[in-house]
């Protein structure tokens, strides 16, 4: 990659810089990267995500989840855990934070393999909500049954803030489900019931959500089969928000969306993919790339006014198109390769872009400025790598 971006007489022009660094010299510098300076560089890039978020009326969802890197290597906290793909083999195991409405990565943590979903979510809420705007509102949050644990529904309640969240299914749960009567019919196959539960551990029952699909109606159902009641898939959903059961499942259906999300930051973006020994370092270049990830969500609002092609499609299409360096008198100007429908497309986009320049290249030195980087340390010879678990344990 940086044999051919590196050589580009374009891109050297246009970023305005005689030469680009090799990729051992990127490898080297992140690699130097340590924990303070990786949340001081994270804290830079998310100011200007936080400076574009605009609360909708009834407030943003947050959707939090997690989801696996597999590594081939020995790479620091490379280790094994839940790999639901390649099962034995070593990964990484981050967490991230969504906005449902405005698209974005709000933050982001990489962890150990053996990490659980649920480990260190409180402190991870919290750095979340510190990267708001002070009047923004959230008007849930959702996540997955690996984040069903009873300290974190108590911090949600502290906090006031409303959460639909699957539920484990265990045994005592289960003889719950078992025991209801009262099923609502809401399509065919589907039933939709609730009902309060009190776990050991808890102090106040909970709302539980349970929809049961019937297989001999519904036979492509996906969901969690009981022994004690065969023929049907159940979901169930814990949740404080004041709907009707049917509309809190479909509330948290939505969640599914996020789910594209991360395969677009696997597929296109490469986050899975690169990979350092140092932890830090791979933990600096994957917040790197979800803040890439907000600039082209940024990029699509407010430039192509589509915010459904993935970067893949971006690319093919638009961004990746053939150019010269050339000279108009004085002026250094780009010949772009782009005849017809192509050329007059590029040029509307091209006005919107100088129309946003200005007001963006002021917005993004000033958030610079006030949070300036900090100069590199000198180099030094790294001592040889020793056996760390990286699990973010943030109490």
């Amino acid at each position: 990659m940086r044999t051919w971006s590196g050589s580009d007489e374009v891109i050297r022009t246009i970023l305005g810089a005689k030469r680009l660094p090799s990729a051992m010299t990127l490898t080297r510098y992140f690699g130097a990267l340590v924990h303070s300076q990786v949340e001081h560089l994270s804290a830079v890039l998310g100011e200007f995500t936080r400076a574009q978020l605009s609360c909708p009326a009834l407030g943003e969802v947050l959707d939090l989840d997690s989801t696996v890197f597999e590594r081939y290597g020995h790479q620091q906290g490379s280790l094994k855990g839940h790999n639901p793909r390649k099962h034995g083999r070593p990964s990484h195991h981050p967490i991230l934070a969504m906005l449902a409405g405005a698209k974005v990565v709000l933050h982001s943590w990489l962890r150990s393999g053996n990490t659980g979903s649920a480990r260190g979510v409180s402190a991870f809420l919290a750095e979340t909500l510190a990267r708001l705007p002070q009047d923004f509102r959230l008007y849930a949050l959702r996540a997955d049954s690996g984040f069903f644990i009873h300290d974190f529904l108590n911090d949600l309640e502290r906090r006031q803030i409303p959460y639909a969240i699957a539920v484990r299914l265990h045994k005592l749960l289960q003889h719950r489900i078992v025991g209801l009567s009262e099923w609502q019919r809401i399509d065919r196959g589907l039933e939709v019931a609730e009902t309060r539960y009190l776990a050991p551990s808890w102090k106040d029952s909970r709302r539980i959500v349970v929809v049961r699909e019937r297989l001999n109606e519904r036979p492509e159902a996906k969901g969690r089969k009981l022994f004690d009641l065969p023929g049907y898939t159940f979901h169930t959903v814990v949740t404080t928000l004041e709907l009707p059961a049917i509309e809190v499942w479909r509330f948290y259906n939505g969640r599914a969306d996020c789910e594209n999300r991360l395969k677009e930051l696997k597929d296109d973006y490469g986050a899975s993919g690169f990979c350092l020994n140092a932890f830090y370092g791979t933990e600096a270049a994957f917040r790197l790339i979800c803040c890439l990830y907000n600039l082209l969500a940024e990029f699509k609002r407010e430039v192509t006014h589509d915010p459904k092609p993935r970067l893949m499609t971006l690319r093919s299409q638009l961004l990746v198109t053939g150019a010269l360096v050339g000279r108009d008198g004085r002026e250094v100007v780009l010949r772009l390769g782009l005849r017809g429908r192509f050329r007059e497309r590029c040029r509307v986009l091209l006005e919107r872009i100088a129309s946003l320049a200005p007001s963006t290249v002021t917005q993004l030195r000033n958030t610079a400025n006030p949070l300036a980087f900090w100069p590199p340390r000198p180099w030094r010879l790294r001592p040889p790598p020793r056996q760390r678990d990286f699990k973010r344990a943030r109490n």
